[in-house]
């Protein structure tokens, strides 16, 4: 009894410590969150191991992963990946750099080097989100760098967490590739111009002035949404820039011009006018216009979701002390800033509503989802410095302004942690399948990680397709079936082929193995 009471002061003495001199000094609360958000990923990562190729990967990856079976020779793969680039660019799509990347997709080398595809997705994400927030708040509006850190932390790992449809922007690699990699190379390229614009030594502003126009380049060779995104705002960073005689108008001006010419190369080529052919009129210009800006506001209203909407509010404050120490802008206009800013945010979904009308795919959805909470922070600055503005003397703007400086900041916010967390809670959905089977969805991208590998699905999906890999791959037949998934973990699922030999992604499937048929048939 001695003892345990002995144990159980100094672990009372430890944790007063710890909540003393890790937890409530602002500076280590900031550590507390980098903490945190790395554990998040981890569940990300490992579920990466079982993740496997679907439908497009194995069309785009078939004749380079023929060269790679016959010569083992990198070079020559990059090589026929780029003679296929000009093919497509001349007989089916013009995005040429997209096309490049999705000739290269992992498991061309073998089924198991497909681990690199979300890797590579999810720290390309990660990184261009942390570091865009972090040099737009830091060196943008100068605010401290402890608020920088961990605004940006924050606003990653809501993006994260709820990501529209998580297999195709991290774990399908062509549809993540095509959009999800090109929006975090569009965040680069944002980053790289607010280092050249801010760094102190003159000779590292060349340097990422070149980095600036390779990735205006690349990225106008890339999906359409980005593209075209991409040189409206470096448009409207040239005009503001103008406005303001400030030295690098040049810079940005060329950069707007090398993004727009590359789109340009983009649109022009011979082979959209034949896909294009191959689809049914889309809709008129005016109505595509109308599609964009009523999908940006559904878009916006589907992505304020409870805990969300939390998270905002626990950063306003932030926000507000940001806007009041940041004089250069004035404020004048929210609404009009709010429209503005509006409109350039639903110019990403005009050139596939055009294109298709209605139906926008799942990983066009996940980057307009992306560019939400850029969207989101910089209309809330704004508004927290028309609040400033107006309102600055008021007890109400003092209390906001001031709102994380009183003595009681650690615990408004473990509040809105908690709040959070229990929201979090509240957007989770429990069915029963028609096999009475349970069915748990909208959890949060780390937990439905967690859970399905935990309850055994990923491993499950992994070995079904490591089996059917071996057996298309060493069977001698050219007509094959191999048993139907029996799970689908969400965050690594994108489709399947299905019992109809014909079907496109059956198609997909037979090209990549040299098959003449494959389908599946139910498992007993």
């Amino acid at each position: 009894s001695l003892l345990f009471k002995s144990f159980l002061r100094y672990l009372t003495l430890f944790g007063f410590i710890c909540y003393n001199n890790i937890i409530m000094k602002k500076r280590n609360f900031t550590i507390f969150l980098i903490i945190i958000f790395i554990l998040s990923l981890i569940p990300l990562y490992y579920i990466a191991g079982y993740a496997h190729p679907s439908v497009d990967d194995y069309f785009y990856g078939a004749e380079t992963a023929q060269i790679w079976h016959n010569t083992h020779s990198l070079g020559q793969v990059l090589q026929k990946s780029f003679v296929l680039m000009k093919d497509s660019y001349i007989t089916w799509q013009g995005n040429f750099t997209a096309i490049f990347l999705m000739r290269l997709q992992p498991a061309i080398f073998g089924e198991n080097y497909y681990v690199i595809a979300p890797i590579i997705l999810i720290t390309s994400f990660v990184i261009s989100m942390l570091m865009f927030f972090y040099l737009f708040l830091k060196r943008c509006f100068h605010a401290a760098t402890q608020t920088s850190i961990g605004t940006s932390i924050v606003i990653t790992f809501t993006a994260l967490q709820f990501t529209y449809m998580p297999s195709d922007s991290f774990y399908w690699y062509n549809g993540a590739i095509y959009y999800t990699f090109f929006f975090s190379l569009m965040l680069f390229l944002f980053s790289s111009l607010i280092v050249m614009a801010t760094a102190k030594r003159n000779w590292t502003k060349p340097v990422y002035f070149l980095i600036s126009l390779i990735l205006a380049f690349i990225i106008g060779g890339g999906n359409y949404a980005t593209a075209l995104f991409t040189p409206i705002v470096l448009g409207v960073i040239t005009v503001y820039a103008i406005y303001k005689h400030d030295k690098f108008s040049i810079s940005y001006a060329l950069t707007t011009l090398v993004a727009f010419i590359s789109l340009i190369v983009s649109m022009i080529a011979p082979g959209n006018a034949i896909r294009q052919a191959g689809v049914e009129g889309g809709p008129s210009v005016i109505r595509a216009f109308v599609y964009s800006f009523a999908y940006g506001a559904y878009s916006i209203a589907n992505s304020t979701t409870l805990p969300v909407l939390i998270i905002w509010i626990a950063l306003l404050p932030v926000f507000y002390h940001i806007a009041a120490k940041y004089k250069t802008w004035e404020y004048k206009y929210p609404l009009l800033f709010l429209i503005f800013t509006f409109g350039i945010y639903c110019s990403q979904g005009t050139p596939v509503f055009y294109a298709q009308g209605l139906n926008i795919p799942y990983r066009m959805m996940n980057i307009i989802y992306f560019s939400y909470y850029g969207f989101v922070t910089i209309n809330l600055i704004y508004f927290a410095g028309w609040i400033h503005r107006h309102f600055g003397t008021t007890d109400f703007a003092d209390y906001l302004c001031n709102f994380y400086n009183s003595k009681y900041w650690f615990m408004k916010s473990m509040i809105f942690i908690l709040l959070f967390s229990v929201s979090c809670v509240g957007l989770v959905t429990i069915t029963r399948t028609d096999d009475d089977r349970t069915l748990v969805a909208n959890l949060p991208l780390s937990v439905d990680a967690t859970y399905a590998i935990l309850n055994g699905s990923a491993s499950n999906y992994d070995q079904e397709l490591t089996e059917r890999d071996k057996l298309l791959s060493s069977s001698q037949e050219v007509d094959i079936i191999v048993p139907e998934l029996s799970t689908t973990p969400s965050p690594l699922f994108h489709t399947d082929i299905t019992e109809d030999p014909t079907n496109w992604k059956n198609a997909h499937l037979s090209v990549y193995y040299n098959k003449h048929y494959i389908n599946t048939s139910k498992q007993e």
